[in-house]
């Protein structure tokens, strides 16, 4: 396991604390994140992944049983401060109750984007969440902002031949699927 964290902070850490003129300044950094970050695995029993530009904490938890949580269980997270990862954000968002997954949101840089998502066991706990941490100071000076994550799938389609009408779009989309077909 400390090697698949430590590619993930060798890959994932900005390229700011990978200099050559102070390998050991690089090397003091990549230290302390991959320390972190393994404390936190190691307490909490998860996993954590990079996929996509996102690395991944949890889903599921270690022990879950049954289906995913259900639908007004996730909180956006906003304006994170972005050398801020998950060894300081878990413990924020899990004082509310339990992580189901984050998601943080990172960039070529290493650097999160600023943004990420957490999966909270239920929508009450994830409305407690946004009670409680929203405008919440995660570093002097620094708030982050807390809302309701609303799922915004959407998917474009071009090059519609011009003798097609909506209803001839619709009945070879409900091929594929019934669900909120507009």
């Amino acid at each position: 396991m400390a090697s698949s964290v430590k590619s993930l902070y060798a890959e994932g850490y900005p390229a700011s604390a990978r200099t050559e003129e102070d390998p050991t300044a690089e090397n003091a950094t990549l230290k302390d994140a991959t320390t972190g970050l393994l404390k936190l695995l190691e307490r909490t029993g998860y996993q954590l992944v990079q996929i996509n530009g996102q690395r991944l904490y949890g889903g599921p938890p270690p022990n879950w049983k049954g289906p995913a949580p259900r639908k007004g269980s996730e909180i956006f997270v906003g304006k994170i401060p972005r050398h801020c990862f998950e060894d300081e954000l878990v413990p924020v968002f899990e004082r509310v109750g339990q992580i189901y997954e984050m998601r943080l949101m990172m960039d070529f840089s290493g650097s999160n984007r600023g943004f990420g998502f957490v999966m909270y066991s239920s929508p009450d706990i994830a409305t407690l969440a946004i009670k409680t941490l929203n405008n919440y100071e995660i570093r002097p000076g620094r708030r982050i902002g807390v809302v309701m994550s609303i799922n915004n799938c959407r998917l474009f389609i071009g090059n519609i031949p011009s003798d097609k009408n909506e209803e001839d779009i619709k009945s070879v989309s409900t091929e594929f699927t019934t669900e909120n077909i507009i």
